[in-house]
């Protein structure tokens, strides 16, 4: 079974200085489910409603989606598991997605799809 995330990184102005806020959504196992909130306004570059979240097209910096075989979190104790035991080091969901061997960046196939 293939898992989805995304994640987005959009602007936020707060008076006179603009924020970086992340959105994550994990563990996604259907991806048709977030084709009409998500993804679609994405390709559209219209307004996005995430839980209630309204975010600007024009506002987002990063849209990916990823894909794992296993849930995330699962995938992280796996890789902490593998540190050595006096290592401070705390493996995040942005550590997976960074490496090539537990996550697949499909951003564009997707959006390449939904788009024809």
């Amino acid at each position: 079974m293939a898992y989805y995330h995304v994640i987005i990184e959009a602007r936020e102005n707060l008076g006179k200085n603009d924020e970086e806020r992340e959105i994550s959504l994990f563990d996604i196992t259907d991806i048709q489910s977030i084709i009409p909130t998500i993804i679609h306004p994405y390709i559209l570059k219209a307004e996005l409603n995430i839980d209630g979240d309204l975010i600007d097209y024009e506002e987002i910096d990063l849209f990916a989606i990823k894909q794992t075989i296993l849930p995330i979190q699962q995938l992280i104790e796996q890789e902490q598991k593998e540190l050595p035991s006096n290592t401070d080091v705390t493996i995040t969901a942005f550590e997976i997605f960074n490496d090539r061997d537990l996550s697949q960046d499909v951003t564009q196939v997707v959006l390449d799809l939904l788009e024809d």
